[in-house]
């Protein structure tokens, strides 16, 4: 990587702080798996994690990676779209969660014709402020990359700068080329009560 930490990574490590032993945490965009392996690690045996994708072969490809690294048993796997977690969870999650994260775009390896879409991840993010516990954050990567990437990344970015008190945030932009404009990522915290 020639020096330079992925966004990805640099994102991972700004979770720490909002993780701890026996939290609760959702990777709204299962993907591949990086993230949620990661939440399961940090959350630990006392945890859990919720991992959604609406495409089966995400959840498919995210329960190897958890298999393989020993962790499937923190997490629950949910094929939903993310706009749809709050009513996929029970009820007494409300206010509960730690950190909740979005990857946005298409399937490394995947269909590169489904990706995520603008309405549905704003949707998915209202959602969020609903279930994060006071304290909690809430992380965005968003690709510019594809085909309505770049529409998706600025309703992303008018929700997190709409934000009201208590929330605060940060933003780091990636450069890129203008046929290939680098990852966006934003995350919100708020305070403890």
């Amino acid at each position: 990587m020639s020096g330079r930490q992925a966004l990805t990574e640099i994102a991972q490590q700004e979770w720490l702080p909002f993780l701890n032993e026996g939290c609760w945490a959702i990777d709204a965009t299962a993907g591949n798996g990086f993230d949620t392996e990661f939440l399961a690690r940090a959350v630990g045996p006392q945890g859990r994690v919720y991992a959604f994708d609406f495409q089966a072969c995400a959840i498919q490809s995210t329960r190897k990676r958890l298999e393989a690294a020993g962790l499937l048993g923190r997490v629950s796997m949910i094929q939903a779209d993310h706009a749809r977690m709050r009513e996929s969870l029970a009820c007494g999650m409300r206010g509960q969660i730690r950190l909740i994260c979005f990857n946005l775009g298409y399937l490394p390896n995947g269909d590169h014709a489904i990706t995520t879409q603008p309405e549905s991840t704003i949707q998915a993010l209202y959602e969020s402020l609903l279930l994060l516990s006071p304290g909690g954050a809430l992380s965005v990567i968003a690709y510019r990359g594809h085909q309505g990437g770049m529409a998706e990344a600025e309703s992303v970015g008018r929700f997190f700068t709409e934000l009201p008190s208590p929330w605060t945030c940060i933003r780091h932009k990636t450069t890129g080329t203008e046929s290939n404009p680098g990852p966006v990522w934003w995350m919100a915290s708020s305070k403890e009560d």
